[in-house]
Order: structure tokens, then sequence, then C-alpha cells
């Protein structure tokens, strides 16, 4: 990738602080915009009349991601033809300042770090492209459930606690007071299933993804849209990448010291692991726990070798991603006792 400056851009809300630098590490210019399209448009021409370019393309914008937030400035950048990279904030802070925190921290400090992190780590860097729609809105609509289920529980466990421990009368008010309140929100789960499975159905890609992914034992509707979310069609993740996704899901262990015979610390579980992911997993491993499925005979042979419950859980999670990306690149279903590759 070539580009003669980097644009650091530090992304809230209702505005970003921007950094324009040079190779030599030299502030060109510093401000802050409002996180509108019309005010990024007019940014945009400013930076191209400057003089200082001649297209959009010379300029690498660096920017954290914020989720929702950098939807603005993405859009309107790709669509002036600009190169964006999209970066990991704790990356940025490990490799500028080492194992220990930036001791000050502002968001023009921040706009600045990222624009020094993009000359520095240009080799590493990866031109950001916009997600599929149909799987941006496929996430939308997914965090959209869980936020209606947290809802709902936050309504419905103390009401079973109540039924324990308050009188029948207590009990009854309480039950007649959100009653309706829950049958709403049971309704709009139901409508949103609906949609969530019309959007799958109304792209090919998608549709064929779900198909297969779901037919791995363990894998519910939930957690087949968890894995196309993740990993964005397959393309964040490869169907080769089995093991890094793994990683990435907090799955397999990673051990950080050792030094020839010398071992300082056991393996542990990355901090920045996908924590939505491993829930499933773990869920659906459970699932499996007393079946008669293949998952399920392992996880009792393990046991009776005198494997722990925890251990054998988490292999079993393993299991299922190395089995799911699996049929992705074999692009065939999951077909029991057929030996598949599974990595």
């Amino acid at each position: 990738m070539f580009f003669k400056l980097v644009l650091g851009v530090d992304m809230s809300k209702k505005c970003f602080n921007f950094c324009l630098m040079n190779k030599r590490f030299e502030i060109l210019e510093e401000g802050e915009i409002e996180n509108t399209p019309e005010a990024i448009f007019e940014f945009i021409s400013k930076l191209l009349a400057c003089g200082r370019i001649n297209t959009l393309d010379e300029v690498l914008l660096c920017m954290e991601h914020t989720g929702l937030y950098i939807q603005h400035l993405t859009q309107c950048w790709l669509q002036k033809q600009g190169q964006l990279t999209v970066v990991d904030a704790m990356k940025v802070s490990e490799h500028l300042a080492g194992k220990f925190a930036f001791e000050e921290k502002t968001d023009t400090l921040d706009a600045r770090r990222l624009a020094e992190y993009g000359f520095r780590y240009s080799d590493k860097l990866k031109l950001w492209k916009a997600p599929n729609q149909t799987i941006v809105t496929l996430k939308r609509f997914q965090r959209q459930r869980d936020r209606l289920i947290t809802a709902m529980n936050s309504l419905e466990v103390p009401l079973k606690e109540s039924r324990s421990f308050d009188s029948v009368a207590i009990f009854e008010q309480l039950h007649q007071n959100q009653q309706a309140t829950v049958n709403a929100i049971k309704s709009d789960l139901k409508n949103l299933e609906k949609r969530i499975k019309e959007l799958i159905e109304s792209d090919e890609e998608l549709r064929h993804l779900f198909k297969l992914i779901s037919s791995v034992e363990g894998v519910g509707p939930v957690t087949a849209r968890e894995f196309i979310i993740a990993t964005e069609g397959f393309t964040k993740f490869t169907p080769q990448q089995a093991k890094g996704f793994s990683k990435y899901s907090g799955v397999v262990p990673i051990r950080k010291r050792m030094s020839g015979t010398s071992v300082k610390s056991k393996a542990k579980v990355p901090k920045r692991k996908h924590r939505k992911i491993k829930e499933l997993l773990t869920m659906g491993a459970h699932s499996l726990v007393g079946s008669k499925q293949e998952l399920g005979k392992y996880y009792e042979r393990k046991i009776n070798e005198g494997k722990h419950h925890l251990a054998v859980i988490n292999a079993m999670r393993n299991k299922i991603i190395l089995r799911v990306f699996a049929v992705v690149r074999n692009q065939t279903i999951y077909l029991k006792n057929i030996n598949v590759s599974l990595d």
C-alpha cells in the first residue's frame, strides 16, 4: 500500500479528533470534526484542497474500531476512494507504550498515536473494506435480540424468586404488574426471529453458510448466526484459520512465557476473547453431554479416563469450531461417523 500521509482519528459519538502526520512524524494539522456526513465531506474537501496531496488515496486513514460510531467516516472515506485501516486500540498501546500504559490519555494524543502507529507498523496493516451489509444487518438484529432477552430475564428472574419467598398475594400482584410488558417482549422476540430468518433466506451465500454451520452437532441457529457475524462470513477468518478462531474465541490456552526448558507460567486463556461465541459454544457442548451423538460419547469416554469436566467441555468447544470450519472449507454438511479433516 502506498501513502504519503497518515490521518490518525480518535472517534467518538458526536465528533472525532484527527492528526495529519508525514513520514518524519511531523504533525501537519490536527483538530476536531463533527461526526456527521456533511461535516466529514467538507473536511475531505479541505484536505484535498490543502495542496499536500493530489488524490485522497495518498492518505491512509488509521482509526480504532468503536462500533457504530465509525460508520459515517468509513462510508464517506470509501466513497471518495480513500484508503483506511481499522486497528485494535490495545495493540496501539502495547506497541507504542510497551508493557507500561500511557500515563497521559486525551483524544488529541490518541489521534497522534494512531497516526504514528500507521507509519511505524504500515507493513502489518490491512486495508479495511466495507462489510457485507446483510451481515451488518444480521449483527444489529442479533444484538437487539440479546437486549430483548436481557430485558425479559431482568423481569422474570426476580419474579421467580418472589414466588419462592413472598406471599401468594404479593407474587400475584408483581406478576400482574409486568405481565403485559413480558408478553410484549416475547412478541417482539418472535417477530425478530422471523425477520432474522427472512434476512438469511434473502441472501443465497448466507443461507448456504447457515445450512453448513448449523449441520454441526452442538450448533444451533443462534450459534450459527454468531459464527457468521464473528467471521464476517468467513472473510475475517478464512475456512483455513480454524486454530486462529479458536484462540480468538478463548478456547485454546496460550503459553506466554517459555524459554528452552524454563516454563515461567501456565498456559492461560487470553483476556481479549470473543465472550459471546465462547458462551454459546459452552451451552452447545453441555447440550451434548449424555447424548448418543459423537461428542456426547467423546465426553463420556474422556470422563471415564479421569479427565476433568471443564477440560473435556473446553476440548468439545474446540472440536465444534474445527468442525464448523471444516464443513465451510469442504462445502459439505457435517456427516456423522465419517472421518473429515478437522483442521
